[in-house]
């Protein structure tokens, strides 16, 4: 854009919004009114340009980050919106896909009118479990790449570590309290449904030597009364050795009793993870920022690194 005596050269249209291009025209015709009149001299109208000419880049710069933004989101820079976000949930998908399979199976052609039912109580569960898987894998392992681990517990705290782990600790909250108590039922109806039957099977094949009970750690011998003696000192009876059972069926009382226990486990560790989220995480979360910032802002050059 060159301004000489009191004429307005716009700049060409090539690489100009219409946004712009219309504010370019509007802007030559005023500065080209002025000199055009009889009445308003050639200085005046000079003058009254250069007093514009600062408004006018400022305008026209606008519309070239404008048009810069609209040529990168062209590009594939794809902006998050609650329309545009579409999460990623293969086990959350297998999920619902082998539920509605098993009820459609289970249902049968009698039992039709129940299966509305059955798919929204799947697509529930398939929501609840996507949250957290979808959190997973498209939050905290691509952070975790770009950013590694150090922001966790660092021995020098920055800006971007403190807010790193304030955002994470108050966002961990909100995936995990709902969905850790989804996991724990579906848990609890696996080790029902198949880990106890299994256990069952296994340990009819494979049984488990009887565990002496141990001795209590206090005992009280009242008056008149014998003293028990510990199970761990009594004379055990002699069990008899049984033959190992054939190899197909030692195959598959090692894959039930295995399989039973770890249906087991998994039991017991969602469960102690669910109980630790709903009565812990709230102040083990309030803590982990409290010290965070602590650490930021009075004692952060304590380890003299």
């Amino acid at each position: 854009m060159q301004a000489t005596h009191g004429s307005f050269v716009p700049p060409p249209r090539a690489g100009r919004s219409p946004a712009a291009a219309s504010v370019v025209d509007e802007l030559s015709a005023a500065f080209d009114a002025p000199r055009k009149s009889a009445d308003v001299p050639t200085d005046d109208a000079s003058r009254r340009l250069t007093e514009l000419l600062p408004a006018t880049g400022a305008i026209l710069g606008g519309f070239a980050l404008v048009d810069g933004a609209a040529a990168l989101m062209a590009k594939g820079a794809v902006e998050l919106t609650p329309d545009s976000f579409r999460p990623v949930c293969p086990a959350s998908d297998g999920f619902y896909n082998f539920g509605k399979g098993l009820g459609d199976s289970l249902l049968g052609a009698e039992g039709a009118e129940y299966r509305p039912l059955v798919i929204e109580a799947l697509l529930r569960l398939r929501l609840e479990v996507c949250v957290l898987e979808s959190f997973v894998y498209e939050a905290i392992i691509p952070f975790i790449e770009r950013k590694g681990v150090g922001w966790i517990l660092p021995f020098r705290e920055t800006i971007d570590t403190v807010i790193a782990g304030t955002v994470f600790a108050v966002a961990i909250n909100f995936i995990l309290f709902g969905t850790t108590k989804i996991l724990a039922v579906l848990s609890i109806y696996h080790d029902f449904l198949i880990g106890a039957p299994l256990r069952l099977i296994g340990y009819a094949v494979f049984p488990e030597p009887r565990q002496p009970e141990p001795a209590p750690f206090i005992q009280i011998n009242w008056p008149g009364q014998e003293a028990s003696v510990p199970e761990a000192q009594q004379p055990q009876e002699e069990e008899e050795e049984r033959e190992p059972p054939v190899l197909p069926l030692a195959v598959f009382g090692g894959i039930c009793k295995g399989y039973g226990i770890f249906a087991e486990v998994v039991k017991n560790v969602l469960e102690g993870l669910d109980t630790f989220v709903g009565r812990y995480l709230a102040f083990t979360s309030v803590a982990y920022v409290g010290f965070k910032w602590a650490h930021f802002r009075l004692f952060n050059d304590f380890f003299g690194i």
